[in-house]
């Protein structure tokens, strides 16, 4: 049976909206409040996604998370991992600089500043059990598998059905439900 879509909604973006309400009451500095918004995106992403039985990680090990061109998030994401685990299992944030070992890193995300070094970043996990998440328009192109978009200055995702195949990975139908754009699902 599947669920109103405004119903979706709220499981998905109310704790977006918390996070949100937080950072006005804080300071209310723009950039601040769409990190923290991203970072509670990447947060939610991960309960919605389903890694390979097999992905080789113990149970309870910490989910990881590695951050490249995006310091400001990355901090917000090591708030939110000191507070809230996923899926019953710690987080840890890796802060990443170009050349870094990607290895044991279950989420990517790749910001603005990166976004020259995408490519060789989307080839190096290809085929591995590793999210890749990105901020920049076209990136799905690249090889990113979840988008991040501005519309209506409002944060929304894009999400690439192929590329998530290829490294083994399962999005829920719940957060497919309400993404702005699917590439690759069949009509």
């Amino acid at each position: 049976m599947r669920r109103p879509l405004s119903l979706l909604l709220s499981y998905l973006l109310l704790p977006l909206l918390l996070v949100a309400a937080q950072a006005l009451a804080a300071d209310g500095a723009p950039a601040d409040i769409e990190n923290q918004v991203k970072a509670s995106y990447l947060y939610k992403f991960a309960t919605y996604v389903d890694w390979p039985a097999g992905d080789s990680v113990p149970a309870g090990a910490p989910i990881t998370i590695g951050v490249i061109g995006a310091d400001s998030l990355g901090e917000e994401l090591k708030k939110l991992s000191a507070k809230y685990p996923v899926k019953n299992r710690p987080v840890q944030v890796r802060m990443l600089k170009a050349g870094a070992a990607l290895d044991g890193l279950q989420m990517l995300f790749v910001g603005q500043r990166a976004d020259a070094r995408a490519q060789p970043l989307f080839d190096s996990v290809s085929g591995q059990a590793v999210l890749t998440i990105t901020e920049s328009a076209g990136m799905l192109a690249a090889g990113s598998i979840i988008n991040l978009v501005l519309i209506d200055d409002r944060v929304r995702f894009e999400v690439s059905l192929s590329h998530a195949k290829t490294n083994g990975l399962k999005i829920s139908s719940r957060l497919l439900d309400v993404a702005y754009k699917i590439e690759g699902k069949a009509q």
